[in-house]
């Protein structure tokens, strides 16, 4: 990887998300938008469409200095998440960029009924961390918490969006001591 290149969180304007990504992988940077699957009956048979789990929000790996100059030039197409203390485009840990993409897209999305997207709070910056044993989602970790009654492990990236997953049982959980 090119030194100084990091994950940044995009929020994309009036449905350009599509054309954005297409211009910063032309460049030869790597970007990243999550989405699920979802079948329904139409027509007398199952059908697959994807969606997007948040919509406008992508992710692009490249160096601060080519994403500022990209919303210079594009500067009412998107935004970017920005580290309030320091003005400055936030970047993502790889660590959390990497569990973020695993769990969005395990098995192809097949798993996606028990994903969903929460506001991130601060409320889940504590709580016990854990690693998934086994299963679709084994290596990840993340936080524990309940959620409307049920167990679910909560993966973010920080500021921008947090993952829920839920139905993976306890035995498949391993506590760890830090994140």
């Amino acid at each position: 990887m090119e030194k100084g290149v990091r994950w940044y969180a995009v929020r994309a304007f009036w449905n350009k998300t599509q054309r954005l990504m297409g211009l910063v992988e032309e460049a030869g940077y790597r970007t990243y938008y999550a989405v699920r699957t979802i079948d329904s009956l139409e027509g007398g048979g199952l059908e697959y469409r994807q969606e997007p789990l948040v919509p406008a929000l992508f992710f692009i790996q490249c160096p601060v200095d080519w994403l500022l100059e990209f919303q210079r030039k594009h500067y009412n197409e998107f935004m970017i998440y920005t580290d309030v203390k320091k003005g400055k485009p936030a970047a993502i840990r790889d660590k959390e960029m990497d569990m973020f993409i695993m769990v969005t897209s395990a098995h192809n999305n097949e798993s996606k009924q028990g994903i969903e997207i929460l506001e991130p709070k601060p409320q889940y910056a504590q709580g016990d961390w854990v690693r998934v044993t086994d299963g679709v989602y084994k290596g990840a970790t993340g936080i524990v918490k309940r959620i409307k009654k049920d167990r679910k492990l909560l993966v973010a990236i920080t500021g921008v969006a947090v993952v829920a997953i839920s139905h993976i049982p306890m035995c498949y959980l391993e506590k760890l001591d830090q994140a």
